[in-house]
């Protein structure tokens, strides 16, 4: 993708977090203000929007950076089975369930003599309508292959195999798996983990919180911004790569997440988390930004990762547009208001 240089002066930090309208016929109905830091990989702040300070929990936005302990490992090895661009990507997604996936994580498993009940990540139905009315329509109940972090888990199960030569116990926060996924996450992002808050995702594996700031960094080394250790740097471009190849299999059909790296290619990485969160790496400047929409809305965080990449200037491709421009719609499928962004007009633009 030819890239042109940031649509903005950078560097751009104000105290206001970015807000974001939404508007019916013209009245604001609802506000979303969302948190911005893009930082380089020196930590240092280039696009601020409200407080980059703020200590989240970056839930699923942080599975590329999980992926990397066990991405290492098998760079390290010549006599592990080989892993699919398919597989890798994967193992960083927040997927819809889909037959496609599961069959995937299904043959992962397999090819470490792994069962699919070792994972415990609990059951769910796939929040993709079309899939969900299939999956109803042939079982009585979604087993934990559906869940939407089984490739996560998949990959969590393999490493503690590597690692241990078990899987008994892989996702408890003391296991060595998850120790060695930790010293990735301190090491990119900077901090002592263990001096924020830390608790368990809604699959069951540990989550820990830092600085969004410090999580932006962390993206910016894995965007290559930065020097990175040989392994690590491998293992992060492997990472990169292989999203762009698969971008469906992180996310699925009718999703931001996999519209946005499918449009991006390797030029951007991008991965969605609950409750409001969104990271990405820029792999032609060595950026990385992290955004979280403070009432954790989902819609809020996608409009603004858009107003991101827009101001890094890139172009919106269509694919992507119903994810960064959405309107609002009655269930006629009439267009009935629209999403705003007033105070993004308050970025200086550059004029070179």
């Amino acid at each position: 993708m030819k890239m042109s240089k940031p649509r903005i002066d950078l560097p751009h930090i104000t105290d206001a977090p970015l807000c974001i309208h939404v508007n019916r016929n013209g009245f604001k109905e609802s506000l979303h203000e969302v948190d911005v830091a893009v930082c380089d990989a020196d930590g240092t702040v280039i696009l601020g929007m409200g407080d980059v300070e703020s200590v989240v929990f970056p839930r699923s936005a942080m599975k590329p950076l999980q992926a990397i302990a066990l991405v290492e490992r098998l760079g390290a090895s010549d006599n592990l089975p080989e892993f699919s661009p398919a597989e890798i990507a994967l193992i960083c997604a927040s997927h819809n369930g889909e037959d496609l996936h599961t069959s995937a994580v299904t043959a992962l498993l397999g090819k470490y003599d792994i069962p699919i009940d070792d994972l415990i990540c609990g059951a769910h139905w796939s929040p993709h309508e079309e899939t969900l009315i299939a999956q109803v329509r042939r079982m009585d109940k979604p087993h934990k292959i559906h869940n939407n972090c089984s490739g996560k888990h998949a990959g969590m199960l393999i490493l503690s195999k590597l690692i241990n030569g078990t899987t008994s116990g892989y996702a408890e926060r003391t296991n060595a798996t998850q120790q060695r996924i930790l010293g990735v996450l301190e090491f990119m992002t900077g901090s002592d983990l263990m001096h924020y808050a830390h608790g368990i995702d809604g699959c069951g594996a540990p989550v820990f919180a830092a600085p969004l700031g410090n999580w932006a960094r962390a993206f910016a080394l894995f965007a290559g911004g930065g020097d990175l250790p040989e392994a690590r740097h491998l293992a992060c471009q492997r990472i990169r790569k292989c999203i762009a190849a698969e971008p469906f299999y992180i996310a699925g059909h009718d999703r931001a997440c996999s519209a946005i790296n499918a449009a991006y290619g390797e030029a951007i990485t991008a991965k969605t988390g609950a409750e409001g969160v969104y990271s990405a790496a820029f792999h032609e400047y060595g950026l990385g930004a992290m955004v979280k929409a403070r009432d954790g809305s989902k819609r809020g965080a996608e409009v603004a990762i858009g107003a991101v990449i827009q101001a890094l200037g890139y172009p919106v491709e269509s694919s992507v547009d119903k994810f960064f421009h959405p309107k609002l719609l009655n269930w006629a499928g009439t267009e009935v208001g629209d999403i705003t962004l007033p105070n993004l007009g308050m970025l200086k633009l550059s004029q070179t």
